[in-house]
């Protein structure tokens, strides 16, 4: 069981590793950081993208607990 721990743990590092990477350049193509429309400039929290980089922290976050999971089989027979 803990070697599947491990397994799902590293995959939800990778996934939230590419969900936040994904996030930061759609951050980075909104005008909260472009100045493209200098009329219509957004705050990060106008743009919405706290969302996406609050949840990509908590995939990852997950992730990485479960990789670094300290469950040791006592299996000595």
């Amino acid at each position: 069981m803990a070697k599947m721990t491990k397994v799902f743990g590293a995959i939800l590092c990778v996934l939230g590793t590419i969900y936040l990477i994904v996030s930061t350049f759609l951050y980075l193509n909104t005008s909260a950081h472009l100045d493209y429309n200098s009329g219509k400039q957004m705050s990060f929290i106008q743009s919405g993208m706290p969302y996406f980089f609050i949840v990509s922290i908590l995939i990852l976050g997950f992730g990485i607990i479960l990789a670094k999971d300290k469950i040791i089989d006592n299996d000595h027979h």
